[in-house]
């Protein structure tokens, strides 16, 4: 199926890594490249610094020595990284680290020009009041959204800002069912395209795309295609059909599937999706005139800087220094909140009687 894509591991001579190269920039609506790096003996990695590289830790530990600095940059699993173009780095990988990877082919799809290290712990502590800017769990996934519409990374190839989330789906049970009687998870990215990058499936996982023309009822299906940790899917249709695109669904039944996600062009932090209907993160056009995003980009300036400044900080062991700065008390806060906005939703759902509940519990903060 042109849509579903199997890994292939490839290394070359002295590498002491295998790469599974999943899209080329010169073959995707994107203009991007996508792939994923496992390392079976400690080495180095070195990117081709003319673009910039989206670089996320799945598993393991790794370092990054900038330059002369004499404190490396210590990464472990759930950090990401933006390279900029030029930065002169060394990346050091111990046995068994696995990384994800998005890169442009040259500087003029690198919007940002600065490193960036983005740590999970101080990104899932990004939510104000009844406001999640960045760590959004919800009844069917949890959507972590590293890198964001406004972020200074990568640029597709049409000149517009992508972002970077790395989502985990849940098991479907409990949800609504769609027209063949099955419960399933409905998404149609109209606005955008979208690449994945699956690699955490567990249980009967599978994805199946609708067919032209796209309908309300009676709508025809490709056959489903399952997912593994080694088998992912592309939302490539660059253009809507009758103001449609990528409509599709996924399956999953005691397990889940987790992926990263590159969007073209970036959301930005709101969404509309509600469970039975085939959702969809509206054009930037359409959000950035709702009260709900003037919020949204009011409230995350102050956590932007605090996630920057304390993943670095962790990053290079500087961590303790932070712990009575401004810095330190939002990331309280900001947990704080997160944690009453999950267990509000927890309780919700035992309302519901879906058991639904127990889905989520593991994924809570």
């Amino acid at each position: 199926m042109p849509n579903v894509l199997r890994n292939e591991w490839r290394r070359a001579t002295g590498d002491s890594f295998e790469r599974a190269e999943i899209l080329r920039h010169d073959c995707v609506p994107e203009g991007l490249s996508a792939g994923r790096l496992r390392f079976t003996s400690a080495g180095g990695f070195v990117p081709d610094v003319r673009g910039g590289l989206l670089l996320s830790l799945m598993s393991g530990r790794a370092q990054l020595q900038l330059g002369s600095e004499p404190v490396p940059i210590s990464l472990e699993a759930g950090v990401h990284v933006y390279w900029p173009p030029g930065l002169e780095a060394a990346l050091e990988a111990e046995a068994g680290a696995e990384f994800v990877y998005a890169s442009s082919p040259t500087a003029t799809q690198a919007r940002g020009q600065r490193l960036l290290v983005r740590d999970e712990t101080f990104v899932s502590a990004c939510s104000v009041g009844a406001l999640p800017l960045r760590w959004v769990l919800t009844p069917q996934y949890l959507s972590r959204r590293i890198f964001l519409h406004h972020d200074p990374i990568l640029l597709s190839k049409a000149g517009r800002p992508v972002s970077w989330f790395r989502t985990t789906m849940f098991d479907v049970a409990g949800l609504p069912l769609n027209e063949d009687g099955e419960m399933v998870f409905k998404m149609s990215y109209d606005s955008r395209s979208e690449f994945n990058i699956c690699y955490d499936v567990t249980g009967d996982a599978r994805v199946r795309m609708a067919e032209h023309p796209y309908r309300l009822e009676g709508q025809t299906w490709r056959p489903w295609a399952a997912l593994d940790s080694e088998t992912t899917y592309h939302l490539d249709e660059p253009a809507p059909v009758n103001g449609h695109r990528n409509k599709h669904e996924v399956y999953a039944r005691d397990g889940h599937v987790s992926l990263f996600c590159l969007f073209d062009p970036a959301p930005t932090g709101i969404e509309r999706h509600q469970p039975g209907a085939y959702s969809d993160y509206e054009a930037f056009e359409v959000v950035c005139e709702r009260p709900e995003y003037q919020a949204h980009q009011r409230e995350i300036a102050r956590f932007d800087e605090m996630v920057d400044k304390l993943s670095l900080a962790k990053a290079t062991g500087r961590l303790p220094e932070m712990e009575q700065t401004p810095e330190w008390a939002l990331y309280l806060q900001g947990r704080a909140a997160q944690r009453a906005l999950e267990a509000e939703l927890a309780e919700r759902l035992v309302e519901d009687g879906q058991g639904r509940e127990r889905i989520i519990a593991p994924w809570r903060t």
